[in-house]
C-alpha cells in the first residue's frame, strides 16, 4: 500500500511539473514553434473551453501583437489582448514512456485491485495486472510522445 502511495505522489509531481511561466514574449527568439490560444464565442468541442489553438513559428513579437508563420510564406498578425502563448518545449520519449506507463499502470492496477476477490492470490493478480500495464503504457508513450508546452507571459 505504501508503494501505490509513493507513485501516486510521483505522478502528481510529474504532471504538476513544468508549469513554470517565461519572462515574456518579447523574449522568445524568432522561430520558436508556440502555441496560442485565443477567445471564441462557440466551443469547438464538448466540455472544452471557448478558445481556438494556432500553432506556428514565431516571426516576432511586439508588446501588442505576434507575427506567426502558419503556413506558407505569409504572417499571421494577432493581437495580444486576451491570449495565452506557450512556447513547445519538443517532445520526450521519455517522459512520454514514464508519464503513460505510470498513469496507466496505476488507474488500471487500482481498477482490478479493487475488484479483486478478498484473498491474497486475487491481489497479487490485481497487482500483476498493474504491472503489465505500466510496461504497455511505457511502450506506448516511447512509441508515440506528444509535445510538451510551456506558459509564457
Amino acid at each position: 500500500m505504501k508503494r501505490a502511495l509513493h507513485l501516486t505522489a510521483l505522478v502528481v509531481a510529474l504532471l504538476a511539473a513544468g508549469d513554470v511561466r517565461a519572462q515574456g514574449v518579447e523574449r522568445l527568439p524568432s522561430g520558436a514553434r508556440v502555441r496560442v490560444w485565443i477567445p471564441d464565442s462557440l466551443r469547438q468541442e464538448p466540455y472544452m473551453p471557448r478558445r481556438r489553438s494556432i500553432i506556428g513559428t514565431l516571426a516576432r513579437a511586439t508588446p501588442d501583437t505576434l507575427w506567426l508563420h502558419v503556413a506558407g510564406p505569409d504572417t499571421l498578425r494577432l493581437p495580444r489582448v486576451s491570449m495565452a502563448v506557450e512556447v513547445s518545449r519538443g517532445a520526450s520519449r521519455t517522459r512520454s514512456a514514464v508519464e503513460h506507463g505510470l498513469v496507466m499502470g496505476i488507474a488500471l492496477g487500482l481498477i482490478f485491485y479493487a475488484a479483486a476477490d478478498d484473498d491474497d492470490e486475487s491481489r497479487r493478480e490485481a497487482v500483476q495486472k498493474g504491472g503489465i500495464a505500466v510496461l504497455l503504457g511505457a511502450v506506448i508513450g516511447a512509441w508515440r510522445p506528444y509535445e510538451r508546452w510551456r506558459g509564457v507571459r
